[in-house]
């Protein structure tokens, strides 16, 4: 057979990287024959695409319109870079490798001002690696792999983030000839930005003076993603994702509720993809009363929040060390408190223990989490958060024009996020 395996490993287990940081890892070659080769060749690169197939008519020569199909698409490069790990581009001896396996050692720094890994059916962010094995006269094999970059937003910089939301929300309907008293929703939360693993508390009351039954109140956070493509013209597409949601009801005609819902964050890249121009992201949370029979519109809402990567200093519950988990999968609901005060503020002292690291690792230390950014060392006493996959993955790294015999393009990959492990109270 000659090749037995041929596949990229990480020296660091999350594949997740800081901008700025260094990539580190291992070629790793496995043959059952000894086997000639050229050399072993490196390519690393980050870079965003957006494609979507649109309809539009066009003017035939008959003076009639037709329906057809255009695909647009996006294209920026953040980087690329090709090396050799064994052998040279300019050839020279061949290399001989005997029977066993055979290790070649890469290391790449990233530059700065990369924008977050992001995967969506219309377009990416993605940040890959290829080893190309350079055989003589035969073809060349390949193999690749794909790992996460984390471009930090700091909720503590972003000045609307700590700002609450108060959202009053009014609507009559109409009977025949005359309107109704009105149906109000009211919706308070003590802040607009959160990190994954935090919990939004969200305060909601319903007033419904109308003859009409309200089912249900959903509050949906989600993703708006607008796409932009340049070729072979000038096109956006807005997606809106649904990321967690909950709801509450019935509130009968003439009656009224007043309850808190906690809304678990998910891992989620952190808003507004900084760096990228064909993508942009962020965060909303709709509020909907929906109401009772076909022929009355349901009273909706949007406000914007934000989700980060670092939590706001001065909103927060304690925050264990990645790992330590208290029991149980969800979070515990809290006494509604109308005006949000008496939350903890500030981050909590921090004594690591029970095998915790005292220092971040380094992203080439074999440990269980990436380098702490830079900014880590703003935040002395925030415990470092885990890294979870992003719900949305992706089957295949496989590029257009790329051969389906890459070894790694079909595996599964989603990126993964910091998620803080935020103590239940």
């Amino acid at each position: 057979m000659g090749l037995k395996e041929f596949r990229i490993v990480f020296d660091n287990p999350w594949n997740t990287y800081y901008p700025g940081q260094t990539v580190t890892g291992r070629i790793i070659v496995v043959v059952d024959s000894t086997k000639k080769i050229r050399g072993i060749n490196v390519k690393i690169k980050g870079e965003a695409n957006t494609c979507w197939a649109t309809d539009r008519q066009e003017l035939n020569h008959e003076g009639r319109y037709e329906n057809e199909t255009e695909t647009l698409t996006g294209h920026e490069e953040y980087f690329t870079v090709q090396c050799y790990v064994a052998g040279s581009a300019s050839g020279g001896e061949e290399i001989s490798l005997p029977v066993g396996e055979h290790f070649y050692p890469f290391a790449f720094a990233l530059p700065q001002n990369l924008p977050s890994s992001f995967e969506h059916d219309y377009g990416h962010v993605r940040y890959t690696i290829k080893a190309i094995l350079d055989r003589p006269w035969k073809f060349d094999q390949e193999a690749k792999a794909a790992f996460t970059v984390i471009s930090h937003f700091d909720l503590n910089r972003e000045a609307r983030a700590s700002e609450p939301i108060h959202q009053e929300m009014s609507k009559t309907f109409c009977c025949l000839c005359c309107g109704s008293p009105p149906l109000k929703v009211n919706v308070i939360l003590p802040v607009k930005g959160y990190v994954p693993g935090q919990s939004m508390p969200i305060r909601v009351n319903v007033d419904n003076q109308s003859g009409i039954v309200v089912e249900s109140v959903k509050l949906i956070l989600r993703k708006i993603i607008t796409f932009k493509a340049n070729t072979p013209r000038v096109g956006t597409k807005i997606d809106k994702v649904v990321v967690a949601e909950v709801s509450k009801g019935p509130v009968e005609a003439g009656g009224t509720s007043d309850y808190e819902q906690k809304l678990d964050i998910p891992p989620l890249p952190p808003s507004n993809l900084t760096n990228c121009r064909i993508i942009d992201l962020e965060y909303n949370l709709k509020i909907e009363a929906c109401v009772e029979g076909w022929y009355h519109r349901n009273l909706k809402s949007n406000t914007l929040v934000f989700i980060g990567t670092i939590p706001l200093a001065n909103y927060q519950g304690e925050i264990l060390p990645s790992g330590k988990r208290e029991p149980g999968d969800n979070y515990e609901d809290k006494t509604a408190d109308p005006t949000y005060g008496g939350y903890p503020s500030g981050y909590p002292p921090y004594s690591p223990g029970d095998g915790y690291p005292t220092a971040p690792p380094q992203p080439h230390d074999n440990n269980d989490l990436p380098a702490q950014p830079p900014d880590s060392n703003v935040y002395p006493n925030l415990p470092p958060p885990s890294y979870e996959e992003y719900g949305w993955s992706v089957r295949s790294l496989r590029e257009r024009g790329e051969s389906d015999h890459v070894m790694g393009n079909q595996g599964h990959f989603a990126p993964r996020y910091p998620v803080y492990n935020f103590t239940k109270t």
